[in-house]
């Protein structure tokens, strides 16, 4: 997180594939690719659930980011930052 910015970045050597991104659980966004090297940064206003709300910074806290894709050998990449509680 910077701000209100969700960042992520691929530091690995390969291209992902069909990156999403879930806030809390429920509003998600993301990048049909994301190439090695590669930051993406998205608003949270941008992410949305799958019933049309955004994400609303004035009355909601990250709690929760996951990252799911796929590496261009097709296997699955997984991360997970949990505030204090990276993992």
């Amino acid at each position: 997180m910077e701000g209100d910015i969700v960042v992520v970045e691929n530091q690995s050597a390969h291209e992902w594939r069909n990156v999403v991104i879930t806030v809390n659980d429920h509003f998600r966004g993301g990048s049909a690719t994301l190439a090695p090297g590669g930051r993406l940064t998205a608003p949270l206003s941008g992410f949305q659930t799958a019933f049309g709300q955004r994400f609303d910074r004035a009355h909601q806290s990250v709690s929760k980011i996951e990252v799911a894709a796929t590496d261009a050998a097709g296997a699955p990449v997984a991360l997970t930052w949990a505030g204090d509680r990276a993992k």
